[in-house]
């Protein structure tokens, strides 16, 4: 599909260039006839799946589990009903949010950023609630390493054409695609949707804090001949806040359908791979770095796990990522999946991570709508 093809079905819409909300468009009820994210959701199935076989044994075996959901998900949403109510969705947005960010304490500087979970409470002093060990520490590349990604722009920018209706959509609208892997919709998963937002605004906060920080430059700062097709943000560039929301929303899907995220990623399992995608396209626009893909990738990663350990849950890894260590790699799928499989080897750059046996502390409101989302979802092992 042409720039100039797409550009008139959008005629009506606004692409305004803002940091992904989650919004759920296309996702709130049934009958959505929207043609750029038809489109959108066409090319990304072609891109990520193409012509692979269906596999019938998996289809087999979710079968069964469908067949005894009913009494698995009655008997979740039993297990959480001493916890307080969740009030009208856009006050328990905020509410939950604001808990969330109370889990985690942000250290960053022009060259470091670090992100502390707060400890369960009989775990450390209460004078100093947060471990000293990161769930994940990021290091900000020298701005040579920068310029030398440029080229990987130049050539990613062949695949505009192709691309153009996710870059659009995705400008403001991430869920709908995992929505389309998920089956999402606010009839059949509200409680999943209220878990997404509430993530990606946490999340998003302590992106925009790293950004602030490390304040790397955008691409066109080199260049004017990189001419992105869309309008380049005013933040910063690393790390990728679409890349972070991405592989953040293709870790919570994972574990709340009782999966992996190590172990997915390492795999590149269908979500990893559209996250991928979605960060790539990123690039495809011009107004991101490769580099900046994988930072947003262990971020968003890390942060799942964390959420997942603030629901009550254990094994939430300390994740690492060294700019200075990517030389000048491209990202893809295949560099995500040896990155992750080399992550748990000690002294592993650019990735890394160590298991923890830390205890981390829940928040009432978290803990319940992630029992309620689980329930909403086939726990197929991911």
């Amino acid at each position: 599909m042409s720039v100039q093809s797409v550009q008139a079905l959008i005629s009506t819409q606004s692409t305004q260039s803002t940091q992904s909300t989650q919004s759920t468009q296309g996702l709130e009820g049934a009958g959505n006839t929207n043609p750029l994210l038809s489109s959108a959701l066409a090319a990304s199935h072609d891109g990520i799946v193409g012509t692979e076989m269906l596999d019938t044994d998996a289809i087999a075996g979710r079968l069964e589990l469908m067949r005894t959901a009913r009494e698995s998900h009655l008997s979740k949403m039993s297990d959480d009903a001493h916890l307080p109510r969740l009030p009208a969705a856009h006050y328990a947005l905020q509410s939950l949010i604001g808990g969330l960010l109370q889990t985690v304490y942000v250290e960053a500087d022009a060259t470091h950023a670090s992100v502390r979970p707060r400890l369960k409470a009989d775990a450390k002093a209460a004078s100093d609630p947060f471990s000293i060990t990161p769930l994940v520490a990021l290091e900000m590349p020298d701005i040579a390493d920068f310029a030398a990604q440029l080229p990987f722009l130049r050539s990613y920018g062949d695949l505009r054409d192709e691309r153009m209706p996710e870059i659009l959509v995705q400008l403001g609208d991430i869920t709908s695609f995992f929505g389309a892997i998920d089956q999402l919709d606010a009839t059949h998963t509200p409680n999943t949707l209220m878990l997404l937002h509430a993530a990606s605004g946490f999340a998003g906060t302590i992106t925009q804090r790293i950004k602030l920080a490390f304040d790397a430059p955008r691409p066109v700062a080199f260049s004017p001949r990189l001419q992105p097709v869309i309008a380049t943000p005013s933040h910063a560039s690393l790390p990728s806040g679409h890349a972070t929301e991405a592989f953040l929303l293709s870790g919570l899907l994972t574990l709340l359908r009782g999966g992996s995220v190590v172990r997915s990623a390492a795999d590149m399992e269908h979500r990893f791979r559209l996250a991928s995608r979605v960060a790539i396209n990123r690039t495809v626009a011009g107004v991101h770095y490769p580099i900046d893909s994988g930072a947003g990738a262990v971020l968003g990663m890390a942060l799942a796990e964390h959420l997942w350990a603030v629901a009550g849950h254990g094994g939430a890894g300390q994740w690492t990522f060294a700019g200075p260590s990517w030389n000048n790699s491209d990202f893809h799928q295949g560099i995500v999946a040896d990155l992750i499989e080399r992550a748990a080897i000690k002294g592993a750059k650019p990735v890394a991570r160590a298991s923890s046996d830390e205890t981390r502390a829940t928040d009432d409101l978290w803990t319940r709508l992630w029992h309620s989302a689980q329930a909403e979802m086939l726990q197929d092992g991911g």
